[in-house]
């Protein structure tokens, strides 16, 4: 029996077989299609895990015995006065700053992330600025200009990692007012994914990690596609076996 969503799970419900237990802020965004996309991706795991979902929409569901958390998109504006008007945006920062929490920001997530962000609103917004990244808020254009492409993976190591027997390189975005990642502001950080600028043609990075942090501008719930979400996983998996 799956927990209450409030609870977490006790230890080890079955030997051999790791319990891995996911957040999702649950406070706007497609935070029901990322539920669904990872139990798909829990069942193509090449191990076998035991998976708990938990909302998260105040300080004290954030705990630290929860593995990793997905800040799903949605109007990053009114995300981060949410976070702020139930003194959320402290506790949010230092629970993505544990080492031993894998963290996933789609779209609005990856703004709320950055250190940097551009194209802001009127008086600006306050960021959780723990990924060393410089964001352009709504890069592609508003919501009439959202659009999907092929996204392609940087290079060959994660083909393995998303598609472990066809080496496929794209995979579907979906760019709902979309962000993109403008420069690196570290060598931590590590380019995922580009995409071809629809407008320009030029190549913008749309998905980037650094450590336990995995940022991408468009919406991978939004796709029959549930790699990145495996990707995710695994990050998760992994660092619990460390």
């Amino acid at each position: 029996m799956k927990p209450h969503p409030h609870e977490m799970p006790p230890g080890d419900l079955k030997s051999g077989v790791a319990i891995v237990t996911v957040g999702l802020l649950e406070i706007q965004g497609a935070f029901l299609e990322h539920r669904v996309a990872l139990q798909k991706a829990a069942r193509l795991l090449s191990k076998p895990i035991d998976l708990h979902l938990v909302e998260v929409r105040t300080a004290e569901q954030l705990r630290p015995e929860m593995d990793a958390l997905i800040i799903p998109g949605g109007e990053s504006t009114t995300i981060s006065i949410y976070l702020k008007r139930n003194s959320m945006e402290e506790p949010l920062r230092h629970w993505v700053q544990n080492p031993d929490h894998v963290t996933w920001g789609t779209c609005a997530g990856m703004i709320l992330l950055s250190k940097l962000t551009e194209n802001q609103k009127q008086g600006g917004q306050s960021s959780l600025a723990v990924m060393d990244i410089d964001v352009s808020r709504n890069y592609f254009g508003r919501q009439v200009q959202s659009f999907e492409a092929d996204v392609r993976m940087s290079d060959s190591s994660l083909n393995k990692a998303f598609k472990k027997d066809t080496f496929q390189d794209t995979f579907p975005g979906v760019f709902i007012r979309a962000p993109a990642i403008l420069k690196l502001l570290s060598d931590d950080v590590k380019v995922l994914a580009t995409v071809s600028d629809p407008n320009t043609g030029a190549k913008v990075i749309v998905a980037a990690q650094q450590d336990n942090m995995i940022s991408t501008a468009f919406h991978p719930e939004l796709t029959e596609d549930c790699a990145w979400h495996v990707y995710f996983l695994e990050q998760i998996v992994n660092k619990k076996a460390t």
